[in-house]
């Protein structure tokens, strides 16, 4: 079912945003609400160009990561999230297989799911991984990059000790025990752009991609 903006449930989706925009309250600076507003936005953007059911990409959206990584040790966050976001729309209204389709979106769109060898299955969910992977890169990527670190517990800014236009292929993925957040851009955040699942994902990536390149050069050429 394709289901367009004039079907959807608005005043379900209303109810998910205004639970959510309380929940992460205290989640860390870089995965509060404007994190996933801001990926909601992407998706919406994405899904013109895709056949996709929009009310489920932007329901899974808001949802993605309402447990945070922090809060949720006997299982991945994004696990944990999925099965949150089940009890929440069950107490809101939903129907059992549109809650399902959100379940696994929300799975199937991780970063973690990837590195794990997880791949995105439907068009929805990879709307959503593109979405939120391109919210961690360009300005606001840079941004969060730094929030992040620093609740974290990183020691240092980092030095840019890599080539940005073409990082070492050595270094482990993202992991919260990372030494800093300059780190973060080459285990991580410099990848990101050869993920992209859809043709306007893989557009929007470029341009966000570049900016972070370039950030890192000046920030090499001031640490001189």
């Amino acid at each position: 079912m394709n289901r367009k903006e004039n079907k959807m449930r608005k005043d379900y989706l209303k109810k998910v945003i205004e639970y959510v925009r309380k929940e992460v309250k205290n989640s860390d600076l870089a995965h509060r609400f404007d994190h996933v507003e801001c990926v909601a936005k992407i998706a919406k953007k994405i899904s013109k160009r895709e056949k996709v059911d929009l009310e489920v990409v932007l329901v899974s959206a808001y949802l993605h990561h309402i447990v945070s990584r922090k809060e949720s040790r006997s299982k991945p966050h994004y696990v944990a999230s999925a099965e949150k976001a089940k009890r929440i729309l069950r107490k809101i209204g939903y129907d059992k297989d549109f809650i399902e389709r959100v379940y696994d979106v929300i799975v199937e769109a991780s970063y973690e799911s990837w590195i794990s060898g997880i791949r995105p299955k439907s068009k929805e969910a990879k709307v959503l991984h593109d979405a939120d992977l391109l919210e961690a890169m360009g300005a606001r990527g840079i941004a969060r990059a730094f929030a992040y670190a620093g609740a974290y517990g990183s020691k240092e800014l980092g030095k840019v000790n890599f080539n940005p236009e073409s990082p070492p292929k050595n270094i482990a993925h993202e992991s919260l025990v990372d030494p800093s957040p300059i780190s973060h851009f080459a285990s991580k955040l410099l990848r990101l752009r050869s993920m992209m699942l859809t043709r306007s994902g893989k557009k929007m990536a470029k341009e966000r991609h570049e900016f972070m390149v370039k950030f890192l050069k000046q920030y090499k050429k001031e640490m001189m």
